[in-house]
């Protein structure tokens, strides 16, 4: 399995304030401060789903929202 990852050059991608991890469709996989933590819940998901969608983490948001897309991870084919 290859995960590949596209980075907006944008966003500061820090997770000292936190992110949130979102599949393509919106369901939440979680949120962390931790980038090791965040890599264990998108590995997980993309091994454990039979159809997986593209996850977005966003950097940054207030209690709620989404923040700054930093990262898109997605199957390589």
């Amino acid at each position: 399995m290859k995960i590949e990852k596209i980075t907006n050059l944008g966003c500061f991608c820090d997770f000292s304030h936190g992110a949130v991890i979102k599949t393509e469709s919106g369901r939440s996989l979680g949120a962390t401060c931790d980038p090791g933590e965040a890599e264990r819940i998108i590995k997980t998901y993309f091994k454990t789903e039979f159809f997986p969608e593209p996850v977005h983490v966003f950097f940054g948001g207030e209690i709620g929202q989404d923040g700054t897309w930093g990262y898109t991870f997605s199957l390589a084919e």
